[in-house]
């Protein structure tokens, strides 16, 4: 008897209770979606709906008392677990009440017009206590976290910050430590669930620490309780985070150790602190001074509808690289009734700023139109195979500088157009089958850019 006494066993039990609490949620919901169907199709469903109820006020008997075992450990917010244990008690009684009353539906004129309100009242109790459930699991602010600034704003929450990655910019608790925080540590650090009295989300509470005091010491990580709760082996009892829940990474726990050795500074920005090769290199891991892609740099105005629409005339099919984008991919079919002339070029040119994708391989490609190519300067990948390309067409391309991706595949261009693909500085991807450069003069391209993958078509 002492055995099952013991706190471990009363928490061992209690967390079967996440298990079992959508079972008396689904037998209620169940039984009102059998109600529904009765009431429209005019079957006798009353057999099925009383014993969903019966069901679901067992199966709520069982969630409560495995609800009290793990909210005995404490560590949970007073007014919304209150809040939660009584909406669950409640609603279970009353869906017993629903069970008596449908099996004896037709004795009584009281019972017929008080079961839907019931009925009502239990579904009310069960959103209520379901949502105070959720407050406890995932934090208060779990349903509107990622919820678009307006939704927010009509909920009275703040905008969600944006998160700044440039180094230079960046600040080292709202952009690095606070994050790991909301993503490793407040789901059982945050409002409504407290574990050792310990709040991590905003500076006051992780000053003030836990029940037993502070657990950051600042300046010295190794005597901060917080970082030796981090820093322990996975399977000691007092490692955090707890519950099996998804330990820091290696470059988190540096972070946080830099972080608490460098002041604990909730104000300034990561340059501002003394910064190692190490904690760089850890800096990006987590998303911080990453440098952004060309792609990615790019600022264009959008084009007008009408400048598309001209454009998609002329036989060329267009649209954003990615939905939402500014950046555009054009393609010109080598099935289109009418070959690739100057004229349709020219048009294409009103959004030579925004087109950063362009394929117009198997199309007949006059000479004169390869310099209308090298116009286009934000160009990243160039599908121009199969289009007889010569070596002088090709050195029209040489000012393509943001050119990562070129297939040239099928042309008969020679080891004349090694220098000019030399110059293409950024390019990643070369796709030179069935051309005339010879091994000799695909070593040298080679050599002069090494982070090229060439494709042979072996």
């Amino acid at each position: 008897m002492i055995f099952f006494l013991e706190a471990d066993i009363f928490q061992f039990f209690g967390r079967f209770h996440s298990m079992l609490v959508h079972l008396p949620i689904g037998f209620i919901i169940l039984a009102v979606f059998f109600e529904l169907i009765s009431l429209k199709k005019k079957v006798d469903l009353n057999l099925a709906i009383s014993y969903a109820f019966l069901l679901g006020a067992c199966f709520g008997v069982l969630s409560i008392i495995l609800g009290l075992m793990l909210a005995s450990d404490g560590g949970y917010n007073e007014d919304t677990i209150t809040l939660h244990k009584w909406t669950g008690i409640i609603m279970t009684l009353l869906t017993f009440l629903l069970f008596f009353i449908k099996r004896k539906q037709s004795e009584a004129i009281w019972k017929k017009k008080g079961y839907p309100i019931i009925v009502t009242l239990v579904m009310i109790l069960l959103f209520i206590a379901g949502h105070n459930g959720g407050n406890l699991t995932h934090g208060s602010n779990y349903l509107f976290e990622h919820a678009p600034s307006s939704i927010r704003s009509m909920a009275g929450l703040k905008p969600v910050r944006e998160r700044v990655t440039i180094l230079d910019s960046a600040l080292v608790y709202e952009d690095v430590i606070h994050p790991i925080f909301e993503s490793k540590c407040n789901v059982c650090h945050n409002n409504d669930k407290a574990k050792g009295e310990l709040l991590l989300i905003d500076p006051k509470s992780i000053l003030k620490g836990g029940k037993n005091g502070e657990v950051i010491v600042s300046g010295n990580a190794l005597k901060s309780e917080l970082y030796r709760r981090i820093t322990l082996d996975i399977n000691h009892k007092e490692f955090m985070p707890t519950e099996g829940r998804t330990p820091l990474t290696n470059e988190e726990t540096v972070l946080i150790e830099w972080w608490i050795n460098e002041g604990v500074s909730f104000d300034k920005k990561i340059i501002e602190l003394s910064l190692t090769d190490r904690i760089k290199s850890y800096l990006q891991d987590v998303g911080i001074g990453l440098k952004k892609t060309f792609l990615e740099s790019l600022n264009v105005a959008e084009v007008s509808p009408q400048t598309i629409d001209s454009i998609k005339l002329k036989g060329f099919k267009i649209k954003p690289i990615i939905s939402k984008s500014t950046l555009l991919e054009a393609s010109y079919s080598s099935y289109n009734k009418q070959e690739l002339s100057q004229d349709k070029f020219n048009i294409l040119l009103h959004a030579k700023d925004n087109i950063t994708w362009l394929n117009i391989a198997n199309a007949n490609v006059e000479e004169e139109l390869i310099s209308n190519i090298g116009q286009l300067k934000n160009l990243t990948e160039l599908r121009i195979n199969n289009t007889n390309l010569s070596d002088d067409g090709l050195k029209q391309l040489e000012g393509l500088k943001h050119l990562e991706y070129l297939n040239i595949y099928g042309n008969p261009i020679t080891d004349s157009s090694v220098e000019s693909l030399q110059k293409l500085s950024g390019l990643k991807k070369l796709y030179l089958w069935k051309t005339n450069i010879t091994e000799e003069g695909k070593l040298k391209i080679k050599d002069s850019l090494p982070d090229l993958t060439i494709f042979l078509g072996e």
